[in-house]
């Protein structure tokens, strides 16, 4: 059941973000740039309530470490969050990454399948793509960082659909 609900989430957040890359692809990498230092912050804070909190209820001596870790992530959040532009150049090569990676991982499972099942080649042009797209993100991006954007936007639905497909066609 784990298995189930790990491939469907993965596939339906593959799709979603590919859907978000090709719609809006110089919006995109600012924004989940910004989300990402938004979930830096609320941790942050929560952690940094709960320790003034902890430490004048039960006055305690607590460890440095939370406070420093806290403070942290919320400068962290913030700076993500105020200025998204900085940290794109990281998110680009993160997106290159993640294609080679999935298209590693794909490649991989069909073998390991292929042991138990004859496949047909074309099972693996799929992925081959994804790892030749994620290869071309992470060698060149910043020319073309709209076009690397849809693209990586089609690889990611094209993953996330032959995810599903392949869940359920050899389950």
């Amino acid at each position: 059941m784990y298995k189930l609900k790990n491939t469907i989430v993965r596939s339906i957040v593959a799709i979603i973000t590919g859907i978000v890359l090709i719609k809006w692809p110089r919006l995109a990498p600012n924004m989940i740039i910004i989300i990402i230092g938004i979930l830096f912050i609320i941790p942050g804070i929560v952690t940094l309530i709960n320790y003034w909190i902890r430490k004048s209820k039960e006055g305690m001596k607590l460890p440095s470490y939370i406070l420093i870790e806290s403070t942290g992530s919320i400068l962290l959040g913030l700076c993500m969050a105020l200025i998204p532009e900085f940290f794109t150049a990281f998110f680009m090569y993160c997106l290159g990454f993640l294609l080679v990676l999935g298209g590693i991982t794909q490649i991989i499972s069909l073998v390991n399948i292929q042991r138990n099942i004859p496949i047909s080649l074309y099972y693996y042009i799929t992925p081959i793509l994804i790892l030749i797209a994620g290869i071309i993100t992470v060698l060149n991006p910043f020319e073309t960082q709209d076009a690397i954007l849809i693209m990586f936007g089609i690889c990611a639905i094209i993953y996330g659909i032959t995810e599903l497909v392949n869940y359920y066609k050899l389950k």
